[in-house]
């Protein structure tokens, strides 16, 4: 392929994306007349462009290895080379586009290593010119911990921009999560952090469009410490400002952020995305929904592998993702079953205005569910209320729970004891009162009325007292021991 054949596909391709994509094929097979070769390069180019982009290069052309004759000798720098006050140090990647490289800091300021994006030398169209500063723009405007920092930009020596961005050094969430085999929770803290970041950008009006594990890049220091570990968001290439602010104000920007183009990875893309509707800072919720339910149930929402544009379209579009917990390992499947599959689904809600408000809510309910406390996901019931402070204070409910057994076992013993002690002495007072009442009675046969005037002796009495226990008192052992006692004292 010669620098003639390449001019001709990139203009073919750059006004295929300008049209509608049902009208795209009529025009290029109009264009490419009776030359098939070049309708299929011009093909490959926007197939290339509705799929899954470079880490760093998120343009279709960097999706093609362009052939050596058309890079002319010096179009790289060399390492060691000077871009700006950069010194190039190791390449990290590269496209058809442009590459990115390791630099350090060469006008003896002070030491500072980046990665530095630049456009290949030759390829500066005026789109990918316009995109690359649009995406440099978009970085300025970002300041957050958990998103890479644009250091610096400019113009190399030969004109094309460049820009400085924190050195990363990371690896993609996913495989950062099944190298350390993390627990739920770790991955759960893990995305919410990723849902500051994306927040952050939504409140200066960013929409970044390509949320994935690739561009979630988690840094853990000198060693693989979960503590230490951190996300760090990067790759707004395709990001767009829903203020429609575009670097130099110029009207023909529209063409990077408007609905026609299918700028996206559809494994993460929104039903809005493929359907290529309007986007809004939902289909980033979507993306981080789609990013939770991949890291908990180890496989995504969808399987699109070798899937045609529109077998994509009609499954994100239509088709009921499983709960994660269906189809998670055994061992994840309790814990996910309950509130982490209804924040997971709600997140990926086909309707926009049915998802997550914002990446910011969806972060307070994964937090919610990290403290154990009710998520806004689920309806708000007295019994879910419940459950949750009861999981949530399991230490403190159990140890409640042991003194009010405690309290209560204490009570109902001494309860106990007391009706115990109640019911003693009401029975020494009845005791009491029958011993008297006998006692009386039995004095009274002294009474000259009642013995017939007849003089009775005390032993007299006693004894008709003594014969009449075992006879008036046999069905009351208790009052008849009292008067045996009594009787025996009184004769003693």
């Amino acid at each position: 392929m010669d620098a003639a054949r390449w001019t001709q596909i990139q203009t073919l391709f750059d006004a295929a994306l300008d049209r509608p994509p049902e009208k795209r094929e009529t025009f290029l097979k109009e264009a490419c007349g009776d030359d098939p070769d070049l309708l299929d390069e011009v093909r490959s180019l926007l197939a290339a462009d509705a799929n899954a982009h470079p880490l760093l290069d998120s343009l279709a052309l960097d999706a093609i290895a362009l052939p050596d004759d058309l890079l002319p000798t010096g179009i790289l720098p060399a390492d060691g080379e000077r871009v700006g006050p950069y010194r190039i140090v190791e390449p990290l990647g590269q496209g058809g586009m442009g590459a990115v490289f390791l630099a350090e800091r060469a006008d003896g300021g002070f030491d500072q290593q980046v990665a530095l994006k630049l456009i290949r030398g030759g390829m500066a169209s005026e789109r990918i010119v316009r995109r690359f500063e649009s995406e440099r723009q978009i970085l300025a405007r970002l300041q957050h911990p958990n998103i890479a920092r644009l250091l610096d930009g400019g113009l190399s020596g030969d004109g094309p921009p460049y820009f400085a961005m924190e050195d990363v050094d990371g690896v993609p969430l996913d495989r950062y999560c099944d190298r350390h085999d993390g627990p739920v929770e770790e991955r759960i803290r893990l995305v919410r952090d990723a849902c500051t970041a994306v927040q952050y950008a939504h409140r200066r009006l960013i929409v970044h469009r390509d949320l994935k594990p690739s561009n979630l890049l988690v840094t853990t220091g000198s060693e693989p410490d979960p503590d230490a570990a951190q996300v760090k968001l990067l790759d707004f290439g395709i990001a767009k400002m829903l203020s429609g602010e575009e670097p130099g104000g110029d009207p023909g920007n529209e063409a990077l952020t408007r609905t026609g183009r299918a700028v996206m990875t559809p494994a993460y893309a929104a039903p809005e995305q493929v359907q290529h509707e309007p986007v809004t800072t939902a289909a980033d919720v979507y993306a981080l929904g789609v990013v939770l339910y991949e890291l908990l149930a180890g496989r995504r929402p969808f399987d699109l592998t070798d899937r045609s544009p529109a077998e994509i379209e009609r499954i994100v579009s239509t088709e009921t993702p499983d709960p994660p917990s269906a189809v998670a390992p055994p061992d994840r499947r309790r814990v996910l079953r309950g509130d982490l599959d209804t924040i997971c689904l709600k997140a990926l809600r086909k309707e926009p205005e049915r998802r997550y408000a914002s990446a910011g809510q969806l972060a307070e309910d994964l937090q919610r569910f990290l403290d154990g406390r009710p998520v806004t996901a689920r309806p708000d019931t007295a019994g879910y209320r419940i459950g949750k402070f009861l999981q949530r204070n399991r230490a403190s409910v159990a140890a409640a729970v042991a003194v009010v057994c405690l309290i209560v076992g204490l009570v109902g013993f001494y309860t106990a004891q007391l009706a115990e002690e109640r019911d003693r002495a009401r029975l020494e007072a009845a005791t009491a009162t029958q011993v008297s009442d006998f006692l009386q009675d039995l004095f009274a046969v002294a009474d000259p009325g009642r013995s017939g005037g007849a003089d009775l002796s005390a032993r007299t009495v006693l004894d008709q007292g003594a014969a009449r226990i075992e006879h008036d008192l046999a069905g009351q052992p208790r009052v008849q021991a009292r008067m045996m006692q009594v009787m025996g004292d009184v004769y003693q």
